[in-house]
């Protein structure tokens, strides 16, 4: 059966990064936990930050398959919410990282991304001119990766109420948007 490269040296990453600093993993220590040749490692990925990259990448797309499942938009960014709570630890670890701005890069294309596909699949789309719909799509992004760093390691956050207010702050105002034209 043939290995997935980029998904064991990503695996390997989430390992080392349970036990140790995450600026403190290298390319060495990947290789060596991968059993494999840095010319290996390379040829699938740059650097570390190329790794967490497609981590990020991979795991919401798993969200997005997982999310798209449910009834409607408020079930679709609860499933999202309760998904992103559950790597709380990884991402504290990152965002305390010296590549914080880095990652939260990362979450921000990769929000816009799950974004844009949850709002290509909903059965009414906003019929917006594209820059308005740029920009709802820009402050939504950024308005959910500040939520989730805000409210990342609170045990306390209530997830139903979050995905309910996010539900009608996002797709409220694509209907209000509708109504206007």
């Amino acid at each position: 059966m043939a290995v997935n490269m980029k998904s064991m040296i990503a695996d390997a990453f989430m390992t080392l990064s349970k036990t140790k600093d995450v600026d403190k993993i290298t390319v060495t220590d990947l290789v060596k936990a991968c059993h494999i040749s840095r010319q290996t490692f390379y040829y699938h990925f740059q650097d570390i930050l190329e790794v967490l990259e497609w981590s990020v990448q991979q795991a919401f797309q798993e969200i997005l398959a997982h999310s798209m499942d449910t009834e409607g938009p408020e079930d679709t960014l609860r499933s999202f919410i309760e998904s992103s709570s559950e790597a709380d630890a990884l991402l504290k670890k990152l965002l305390h990282s010296q590549r914080r701005e880095q990652i939260e890069t990362i979450l921000v294309n990769a929000v816009r991304s799950y974004l844009q596909e949850v709002l290509n699949r909903q059965d009414s789309k906003p019929d917006l001119p594209l820059a308005e719909a740029k920009i709802m799509l820009d402050f939504c992004t950024y308005g959910i990766v500040g939520l989730l760093l805000e409210n990342c390691g609170k045990k306390s956050l209530d997830k139903e109420k979050m995905a309910h207010q996010m539900q009608r702050l996002i797709f409220d105002r694509i209907d209000m948007l509708k109504e206007k034209e």
